[in-house]
Order: C-alpha cells, then structure tokens, then sequence
C-alpha cells in the first residue's frame, strides 16, 4: 500500500538476448558476480509495492524460482515484449495502479521509481524520458536523411512506465491487432489518451550488448559507494605470482603488513616458479598445498612487455610472451589449492582494451586475461574472481620499454597493491574487471 493505493510492479525478462550473442540470455549473466535481473529485482523490493510479477523465459523458469523471494511471482513470457506484458498484467491481482520495467535495467534509482508511483496517480500514464545529447535524424529508408528534426522535441524513452491498471489492461486488450509493440505507451497514444513524462537518468542503462555490461561493471563500482562489510588480511595466506617485481613487490608488502603472509612465486624467490615452463607450476603449488594446506589467494601480476614490430620477434619471444601473461596464468589458476571463498586477483593492462602498435602480443594476452577472469568466475562461484587493470604504471618494466616518459604521469604501485588488498577484504565482489588509474 502505497498512499492509499495498491500497486503492483512488472519486471520484464522474457527476453530471449540475441543481440548479446550468448547463449544464456543477458539478464542471467552476471554483474559483480549476481545475475542482473537480481540486481533489478532488488531495487524493486525495497519499495512498498503490493506485489511483484517476474516474466521469464520458460526454460528458465526451475532455475529463477528458486532464486526469487516467495513475494515474487512468476510469469512464463511471450514471444514478444508486447506478448510478455499482457501474459504479466494478466498474472496481476486487480490493483490500482503497475508500474512496468525492464529486468536488464538495474541501476534504475529511487527517485525515478518514487517519481513514477506518484505521476501515475494524477496522469494514469507515464513514460521515463531522458534528452538526447546526439542529433536526431528522420530517415524513413535508412539510407539518407529526409529531415532533422528539433533535438528538443525528442527524448529518449527508457523504463519504468507506470500505469493506471484499469487503463493498461484497456490498451493492451484493444492493441492486440498492432503486432509486435516494443512499447507499452505506444498502446497508450494508439488509444489516444496522454502519456506524461517523468526524468530519467543516463545511468538508467539497458544491457542489451556486451558493451554494456562492461559499462555497467564500472557504473556498479561508482554506485556503490557505501563499503561493505570489510574482512581482516590477519593470518591470511596469499600466493603473489611475479611478487619480486615492481607491482608484486608493493603487493607483498602490503599484505604482510596487514598481517597476511605473502608468498613471492617468481625465478629468483625462494617459491621457484618459471611461467615459461608450465611443468613447473602444478608442482609449485603442489608443495605449497603440502607445506601450508589450502590458502586464501592467488594474485597472478606477472608480465612480461617487449615493444617491437611483429616482424622483428623471435618465435621464442611470443612464446615467452604468451606464457608469462597469458597461459601461465591460466595454468596457476589451474594449479592453485584455495579455500572455499577464497580469492583469484588477475592483473591485465589497460591495453586490453584496444591492442597497441609494437606490443600486440602484450596488449592482446591481456585481453585474453580479463575474458578468461570473467569466464572462470562463473565457472567457479564459489571463489571470488576478478581482473584489476592498472593504468600505465611507475615499474622498471615500463622504464625499459618507455625510457623517455615522464614519471609525473605514471600510476604508483602502491595504489594498485592497495586496490588488491581492499578487494581481498571485499566478501562479495566477483566477476569484476576494476579499473586502477592516477589521480
């Protein structure tokens, strides 16, 4: 009950993803290790509505129930959004008002859910709207332009839409002949009756592509400034592979000084371990395991860069490459005993973003780094499993290879080492690619 009214809220995800290219649909992939419709579902239940309807696919229904609060209904979706919304508010009790989201759109605020419920009191219908910074053009072939219309006068239309229940059922029933409507308000004007509209926000996101869950890892981390409840390093143990050079070297100490033990595996510590000899690795860990049990971590920083044309490396050098940053990585992550809830740290480079003239084999491995993290975090939930991306660092690695550039501009490594052991105190954030840069 909410000012005297009942409501009810619809969130929609019977979506089946195409445009993500995946086989499991976008609003079961994870988000800092939790589905995104939870993350959805979870704005939702914090506010008094009187029910909440879920729509799903159906082979995926076993697996959602059991994930969902009993407050929660489930819905099989349609073919079509226009489809999944009826089947919804046909699922719905016969309440005053529904207000009507999209699953895949977790970072919808307070203020617009609370904005919603109150509009829809007045108006019956309202849509969420945000402007466009991009200039809009009318092109009814799609191969030239026909006008430019005012910028102004066009909005981008995002979710929740919220209605009086009475009047959504109304529409929906009357535009059954209009096929395939990506819009509930679209049913609204078709009856003529006004659409009032409540400020959206452009975090408001929907994830339709990859590139948007890249995007909303990284507006989840500026979001969630509250910190959560955070676990002592003390008495830890922790294996910090390539923990003898510069970025391992601050990460060793500061673990020890949180009262971790911090465990160097390089060439010349007294943890032998050659990444370039995958026989080595399994041992390695082998004799950790027997010496100390399972440990609480591994931090993989080892790198290798060497900045040449393609043309001009050996064989033997891309090899090495690819073995420091890339397979010998995957072996130790392979290799490593942990505990259960322990933690898998990767560091990639903020070249895996776009590969880098005379280090593609760098730039890519790295790459390949934050892809695997991402799939060996769901492969093994019950560790926490996450990439850390320094910016360009103050190391002897990039001493060597940019001898002219100025220190100034360069991240410290001790920033990243602390970024690590906060996110080793973190007991709930996996799946994460985390971004380090100089202030």
């Amino acid at each position: 009950m909410y000012k005297g009214y009942q409501y009810s809220a619809i969130l929609l995800m019977g979506g089946k993803g195409e445009r993500f290219q995946s086989a499991t649909p976008k609003q079961f992939h994870r988000l800092s290790g939790k589905k995104i419709y939870l993350h959805t579902l979870e704005a939702f239940l914090s506010f008094p509505f009187d029910e909440i309807i879920l729509t799903c696919p159906k082979e995926w229904m076993d697996e959602v129930q059991n994930e969902i609060p009993e407050k929660v209904r489930l819905v099989c979706g349609g073919n079509t959004r226009q489809e999944s919304s009826h089947l919804a508010l046909n699922a719905c009790s016969n309440l005053d008002f529904v207000v009507i989201h999209d699953a895949v759109r977790p970072f919808v605020s307070k203020k617009i859910i609370q904005d919603n419920m109150d509009a829809v009191i007045r108006y019956k219908a309202v849509d969420t709207c945000i402007p466009s910074a991009d200039t809009i053009v009318h092109s009814p072939d799609g191969a030239f332009i026909s006008s430019i219309p005012k910028r102004a006068e066009y909005l981008r239309g995002q979710t929740p839409q919220s209605f009086s229940f009475p009047l959504i059922q109304k529409a929906h029933e009357e535009g059954k002949a209009l096929k395939d409507i990506s819009d509930d308000c679209k049913l609204i004007l078709a009856m003529d009756h006004p659409v009032h509209i409540v400020q959206g926000d452009e975090n408001n996101i929907k994830i339709t592509t990859e590139l948007d869950l890249f995007l909303a890892e990284q507006l989840l981390r500026m979001k969630d400034q509250t910190p959560s409840p955070k676990n002592s390093l003390e008495g830890k143990v922790y294996a910090i592979v390539g923990g003898m050079g510069g970025i391992g070297s601050c990460i060793a100490k500061t673990l020890v000084a949180e009262g971790a033990t911090a465990l160097s595996l390089s060439r010349s510590s007294p943890y032998k371990l050659d990444l370039t000899k995958p026989e080595m690795i399994p041992q390695v860990f082998e004799n950790i395991h027997k010496e100390l049990g399972l440990i609480d971590g591994l931090i993989n920083c080892a790198g290798l860069l060497k900045v040449k044309p393609l043309k001009k490396y050996s064989l033997s050098e891309i090899q090495e490459l690819l073995a420091v940053n890339f397979t010998g990585l995957v072996a130790c992550c392979q290799s490593v005993h942990l505990k259960r809830g322990g933690h898998i740290i990767n560091l990639a480079s903020s070249s895996f973003s776009f590969g880098r003239k005379y280090y593609s084999i760098y730039s890519s491995s790295k790459a390949a780094v934050v892809n695997f993290t991402q799939a060996l975090s769901e492969e093994l939930p019950d560790l926490k499993i996450n990439t850390v991306i320094p910016a360009r660092t103050n190391t002897p690695m990039r001493w060597n290879n940019f001898p002219g550039e100025d220190p100034n501009t360069l991240l410290d490594p001790e920033e990243v080492a602390q970024t690590i052991a906060d996110l080793l105190k973190d007991p709930n954030t996996t799946g994460s690619i985390i971004p380090v840069r100089k202030v």
